[in-house]
């Protein structure tokens, strides 16, 4: 009697069904990631040797229909383009993903969109990227003479003193987008292994010379930072931006940080100051995690800082009136 193809070749056989079921379950596993869960729907970035890496421009990025990254012309995460060489009502957010907001919170929920959204022919731009620290930041805007905006407002937590300039190597980050949605998910396993073999340092937990050097290496960027900003007339708003402990009371700022900004003569706002005596149940609620902002936290953000930015706006068009009657009276 004949014998059939499996008969004949059972091993084969089995291989190629194996392989077909395995085939037809990446293929839907992939359809499902991407539709469910927003898998390969990432934020392309550009590594640069000055400031490390940031957001390429002219990117629209949605995990899901209700959270939506739109970046820039200049590479922001801004609802509009912006113009260069018309700087003057804009307001530019700077600092790491605290400031980004992550791909769970869309354009119009971040702070740095809800605090300028009620003035009016102003525009908010948000330069924060994830992981970096303020040498990066100072990189991009000194270093690179990145003057886009009027009005700077630098939001920092106390662990971007300790970072020094990140660069994307090592970071889950992407330069270009993933062939397919379980790319993604391939690599953030990855990463997840490679951080139990090398886990980051807790620079934060170090004493002596070596923590007071990486202090002060921060610090004294950010005071160039805000010297170059002052110099060209632009204004400067700098925030420490509190953990989800701190507000608790389950741990207490920085004091080394606060010590050696005294000491450069760096004027700063911690935030905690301004968000005393809030229950317990309101504050995790302003919180994603230990130190990322949920929309509610974002908002609660917003309210502290415009308050600052209408004092600022109000002094500039003040200044700017002046200005122009100082000029109508020197033609007339």
């Amino acid at each position: 009697m004949k014998r059939n193809f499996f008969e004949r070749y059972p091993k084969l056989t089995l291989f190629g069904v194996s392989a077909l079921l395995i085939s037809v379950s990446l293929f839907f596993a992939n359809m499902a990631g991407e539709k469910f869960f927003g898998l390969g729907k990432i934020v392309v970035y550009q590594s640069h040797p000055v400031y490390g890496y940031r957001p390429i421009p002219n990117q629209i990025v949605a995990r899901n229909p209700q959270q939506i990254i739109k970046i820039n012309n200049l590479g922001l995460r801004a609802e509009e383009d912006w113009v260069e060489g018309d700087f003057h009502r804009n307001i530019l957010f700077l600092g790491d993903s605290v400031t980004y907001g992550g791909s769970y919170i869309s354009n119009e929920e971040l702070f740095s969109y809800q605090a300028v959204k009620d003035f009016t022919g102003y525009t908010a731009g948000n330069a924060g990227v994830n992981a970096w620290g303020i040498n990066n930041v100072h990189a991009l805007v000194k270093e690179m003479e990145f003057l886009p905006a009027q009005i700077y407002v630098s939001v920092f937590p106390e662990g971007d003193f300790y970072r020094g300039l990140t660069r994307i190597g090592g970071q889950p980050f992407w330069t270009r987008k993933p062939n397919y949605a379980l790319e993604e998910l391939l690599q953030y396993i990855v990463y997840q292994i490679h951080l139990q073999k090398t886990p980051a340092v807790n620079y934060a937990a170090l004493e002596g010379k070596e923590k007071t050097k990486i202090i002060e290496s921060a610090v004294s960027h950010l005071k160039r930072l805000d010297i170059y900003l002052n110099q060209n007339e632009r204004n400067h708003l700098i925030y420490i931006t509190p953990s989800r402990s701190q507000l608790l009371g389950l741990s207490d700022i920085d004091e080394a940080i606060r010590e050696t900004l005294e000491k450069y003569h760096v004027k700063v706002v911690y935030l905690r100051d301004h968000l005393a005596d809030l229950p317990e149940d309101k504050i995790k609620a302003l919180y994603h995690d230990e130190i990322h902002l949920t929309a509610a936290g974002h908002k609660m953000w917003a309210e502290v800082i415009k308050k600052d930015l209408q004092e600022i706006i109000l002094q500039n068009e003040t200044k700017s009136i002046l200005v122009q009657k100082a000029h109508e009276n020197k033609n007339t």
